[in-house]
This record gives structure tokens, C-alpha cells and sequence, in this order.
């Protein structure tokens, strides 16, 4: 596990009001600090982390995760995960944040549930 690189690239091409980072690799307490520096600098009204090529992540990740959920609701903005693994998502159930963060399949599922009426 050690030196598990973790790579972080902003998606341009979201439609206005929204900021998609695409996350590859595992996240790992040893490599949190670009992610929590890439979620810091972003100021959309929605951000989206699109997990879909991550295959685990640590407690210390799930943390950051939930950090920037906090970050996002204390801006009044939102956050969205999409295409979340298997193994991530009984991450969520096992400490119930499943329940808290918003998880949709796709990015276009993400875009679909904001635009729609609560």
C-alpha cells in the first residue's frame, strides 16, 4: 500500500454551476492532501467527485469526504458523488453516511436530481 498515487483533474466540460473532479486511485490517509486542497478550491454550486476509478478508500478519506460534505452544506452548496464502487458504497452503509451524502450512478443522474424540483 505504500506510495499509492492518487490522481485528481478537473472536468471543464460540466454544464454551468458545476465543478466535477474525477478522482483515480485509492484514496489513502498518505495522499488526502491534494484532494483536500482540490475541494477546497472549488467554489460551484455543486460539486461533483466523480469516484468511478476509485477502488478503496481508508477511513481518513471517507473523513475528507465527509468534510466536504459539511463544507459544501455550510456554503449552501452541494456536493455529489457519482459511480461509486461496490466496495466504497458498504463503506457508506457500514457507517451510515449512505443516508447523508448524495450517491448517483452517473454524472448525468447527478445533473438530472438537481435540476429537478426537491
Amino acid at each position: 500500500m505504500e506510495n499509492q498515487i492518487l490522481t485528481i483533474t478537473a472536468d471543464t466540460t460540466a454544464a454551468n454551476g458545476t465543478a466535477v473532479l474525477k478522482i483515480r486511485g485509492p484514496m489513502l490517509i498518505s495522499n488526502l492532501f491534494e484532494f483536500q486542497d482540490a475541494v477546497r478550491a472549488e467554489i460551484a454550486p455543486l460539486l461533483v467527485l466523480d469516484l468511478s476509478e476509485v477502488p478503496y478508500m481508508d477511513s481518513a478519506a471517507l473523513g475528507s469526504i465527509v468534510n466536504a460534505h459539511v463544507s459544501c452544506v455550510n456554503r449552501n452548496r452541494r456536493l455529489a458523488l457519482v459511480g461509486v464502487c461496490d466496495r466504497v458504497t458498504t463503506l457508506f452503509r457500514v457507517v451510515c453516511v449512505d443516508k447523508v451524502l448524495a450517491v448517483y450512478p452517473t454524472l448525468s443522474d447527478a445533473l438530472q436530481s438537481v435540476d429537478s424540483p426537491d
